[in-house]
C-alpha cells in the first residue's frame, strides 16, 4: 500500500474547531485552514482563499507591467498589481505588505506546516465519531469513522484499513495507534511527508543548493541535472544554524519595540497629567475673577485640550506604527521560533528561503523608538491676552512652538555678495515669546532666485547648529539681484524674502601701484597713466606727474587710476590696453 499524499489536513478530520482555536482559522475566510500557505510576509492564509484574490488574467507586454486590478473577497477589497507576465503581486490581507506570488501561482508557495501540525493533533483530541478514515473512498454520510492513525503514513483508519494496513508488506511494521491510545500518549508532533508538486509519487528528500530549494529524486534526474544537489539529512544543519543566526538577530528588536511602546504610554499618561496640572492653574487664577474672566478661562481650558489632544494624537500614531513594527517582527520570530523547534529538515529547508528573506528585511527596517512629542506645556498668567467681555484678561498657554515671524536672520550674505564667492548668514528660530528655540531638526528652508531671469541657485548649504541656529552658505553663478526667502514650516521669518545684489567676479589690477608715471618709469615719455594725469611743457611725456594737470595727488594705480591699494581694478572692460611698467 503505498503513502497517500497528504496535502494540508485534507486526511479525513472534520470540521470545525473550537471558536476559541483562532490561530488555526484563515484570516481570509475565518473557517478552519485548508491548504495552508505560507506568504513572503510569514502570515498564512488558505491556498484557495489566495487564489482568489488573484487577477483572473496576467499582462503580457512592457504596457501591462504596471497595470492593476482589484479584488472582492467576503465584502473586504485586497489591491491586486501585476508587475509582468511571470510576476504577481498581492497586498497581503493581515500586514498589507506587498508580497509576490511565484509564477506558477500559489501551490509554489511553501506549506505551512505549523499549522497543519496543529490541526492533526487538535483533530486528534475530538472525540472519534467526528473524524473519517483517510484511506476510504466511501465515506458517505460517516459510514467509515477512523479508530486509529498510522503516524508513519500520517492517515486516520477505520477498522477495516487497519486490518489491511497490517497485511501489507511494507506497511505492517508501522506504527499504529488507536485514537485513544494517541490522545493519553500526548502526541505534539505529528510529520507528514512532503511530496513533490512535479512528480507526487516522489517525496522531497533532496536539496538543490543551486536553485535554493526542495527537490525530488526525479527532479534531480531531470530539470536539476547540473545543479549541485544534495540529500537533505547531510545540509540541513548548515542551513538551519543560519537561520537560527539571523533570528538571534531579530529577536533583540522585540524587546526595542515592547520597550518603545511602553515609553510612548508613560509619555502619553504624562502628557494627560501635564494638562491636567496646567488646567489646575488656570481654575486657579481666573477664579478670582468675575465672569468675563470665567470666559477667558474656559477659552484657556480649550487651547489646553488642543495641545493635549495634539499631543496624544502624535503619540497615538506613533504607537500605532510601532505596534505594527512589532507585530511584524513577533510574527517574523515566532513562525522561525516554531518552524525550528518543530519543523523537520525537509521542511525547515521549505520555509528557509522566505524566512531568511522576512527577516532580513525586517533587520534592515528602521524605526524611530523616541517618543515623537514631549509633555511640555506651560502657563504664563502675565501673559497680556486683550479684551474678553469689556476686560482686559491676562494668562496664555504656550507650547513652545517655533514662531516664523518672530524667528530673525542676519549676516551680509543677505543684502551684498560676490559672484563665484561663497557668501554667508545666520538664521535664528525663536518662540512665540521671542525666546531662541533651543532645539534642532527643524524643517528650515532657503529659497535663493534671480529676479531677472528666475533662475534658482543651487549652491546651497544649511547646517543646522541643533540649538534652534542655522549656518547657511550660498554661492551665486551670475551676478545680478536675487530674492533669499527663509521660512519655517512653510512660512518666511522675519523680513523675509531678502533682497541682494550680486556684484560681478573680482577684477584684479593689471598696473602697478605708484605715486606717478614719471617715477615710475624712470622718466618714459611713452607710459600712459589709469588716471588721465599728463606732464605738460616736458616735451610730450604721457604719463601724469607730480603737480601736474590730473594728478590724483597720491599714490594710485596705473591700470585705473584708484587710488585704493586693496580695492578691485575699476577699469572699464571696454579699454583693452592699460599701462604696465
Amino acid at each position: 500500500m503505498s503513502k497517500p499524499q497528504m496535502n494540508g489536513f485534507a486526511n479525513g478530520f472534520a470540521p470545525p474547531l473550537n471558536a476559541a482555536s483562532s490561530r488555526l482559522r484563515c484570516g481570509i475566510c475565518q473557517q478552519k485552514f485548508s491548504d495552508p500557505r505560507v506568504l513572503p510576509c510569514l502570515h498564512s492564509f488558505c491556498s484557495a482563499c489566495l487564489r482568489t484574490i488573484e487577477p483572473y488574467a496576467v499582462g503580457g507586454g512592457a504596457d501591462d507591467r504596471d497595470s492593476g486590478s482589484m479584488s472582492v473577497l467576503n465584502g473586504s477589497s485586497f489591491s491586486i498589481s501585476v508587475k509582468g507576465r511571470d510576476t504577481t503581486t498581492i497586498l497581503c490581507p493581515s500586514c498589507d505588505i506587498e508580497v509576490d506570488i511565484p509564477k506558477n501561482g500559489v501551490e509554489e508557495l511553501p506549506s505551512d506546516f505549523i499549522i497543519n501540525n496543529e490541526l492533526v493533533i487538535a483533530s486528534l483530541n475530538q472525540e472519534a465519531e467526528q473524524i473519517l478514515c483517510g484511506l476510504c473512498t466511501d465515506n458517505v454520510e460517516g459510514n467509515s469513522r477512523a479508530i486509529a492513525r498510522c503516524f508513519e503514513c500520517s492517515v486516520n483508519l477505520c477498522g477495516f484499513c487497519v486490518q489491511a494496513h497490517k497485511r501489507q508488506k511494507k506497511t505492517s511494521v508501522h506504527n499504529v495507534l488507536t485514537l485513544d491510545e494517541a490522545r493519553q500518549k500526548g502526541v505534539g508532533r505529528v510529520s507528514q511527508p512532503v511530496v513533490c508538486a512535479v512528480h507526487p509519487t516522489e517525496e522531497l528528500r533532496l536539496f538543490c543548493q543551486t536553485c535554493d530549494k526542495l527537490v525530488c529524486r526525479d527532479c534531480c534526474l531531470a530539470e536539476h541535472r547540473e545543479h549541485e544537489c544534495a540529500f537533505v539529512s547531510t545540509i540541513s544543519d548548515k542551513h538551519t544554524s543560519v537561520m537560527r543566526e539571523l533570528l538571534n538577530q531579530t529577536e533583540p528588536n522585540l524587546d526595542i519595540l515592547r520597550k518603545a511602546l511602553d515609553g510612548i504610554a508613560a509619555m502619553s499618561l504624562a502628557v494627560r497629567d501635564r494638562a491636567e496640572k496646567v488646567a489646575n492653574e488656570v481654575q486657579q487664577y481666573t477664579d478670582s475673577y468675575v465672569k468675563a474672566l470665567l470666559m477667558h478661562r474656559d477659552a484657556l481650558l480649550d487651547r489646553i485640550d488642543q495641545l493635549r489632544e495634539a499631543k496624544e494624537r502624535n503619540l497615538r500614531m506613533h504607537r500605532v506604527q510601532l505596534e505594527a513594527i512589532l507585530a511584524d517582527f513577533s510574527t517574523a520570530c515566532d513562525f522561525t521560533s516554531k518552524a525550528l523547534q518543530d519543523g523537520s529538515d525537509v521542511e525547515l529547508l521549505m520555509v528557509k528561503p522566505v524566512v531568511m528573506k522576512r527577516l532580513q528585511e525586517l533587520n534592515h527596517m528602521k524605526y524611530n523608538v523616541k517618543p515623537k512629542e514631549d509633555d511640555f506645556m506651560k502657563f504664563y498668567p502675565k501673559q497680556p491676552a486683550g479684551m474678553c467681555n469689556g476686560f482686559e484678561v491676562f494668562g496664555g498657554i504656550s507650547a513652545k512652538s517655533v514662531d516664523p515671524g518672530k524667528s530673525t536672520a542676519k549676516g551680509e550674505g543677505l543684502y551684498v555678495a560676490r559672484q563665484g564667492q561663497e557668501a554667508e548668514f545666520a538664521v535664528t528660530l525663536r518662540d512665540r515669546d521671542g525666546e531662541q528655540w533651543r532645539r534642532g531638526g527643524d524643517d528650515m528652508k532657503v529659497d535663493i532666485i534671480e529676479k531677472n531671469k528666475n533662475a534658482k541657485c543651487n549652491k546651497v548649504v544649511i547646517s543646522d547648529r541643533l540649538d534652534g541656529s542655522f549656518h547657511v552658505a550660498y554661492t551665486a553663478d551670475e551676478s545680478g539681484h536675487y530674492l533669499v526667502s527663509v521660512s519655517v514650516g512653510g512660512q518666511h521669518i522675519q523680513g523675509s524674502p531678502f533682497t541682494v545684489s550680486v556684484k560681478p567676479k573680482w577684477r584684479s589690477h593689471t598696473g602697478v601701484f605708484h605715486c606717478c608715471t614719471f617715477c615710475s618709469s624712470g622718466g618714459n615719455k611713452d607710459i600712459s597713466c589709469g588716471c588721465g594725469g599728463t606732464v605738460t611743457g616736458t616735451g610730450g611725456y604721457k604719463g601724469c606727474g607730480h603737480g601736474h594737470i590730473g594728478h590724483p595727488g597720491k599714490p594710485h594705480w596705473s591700470c585705473c587710476g584708484s587710488t585704493e591699494e586693496k580695492a578691485e581694478c575699476t577699469r572699464p572692460p571696454s579699454i583693452s590696453k592699460h599701462v604696465t611698467v
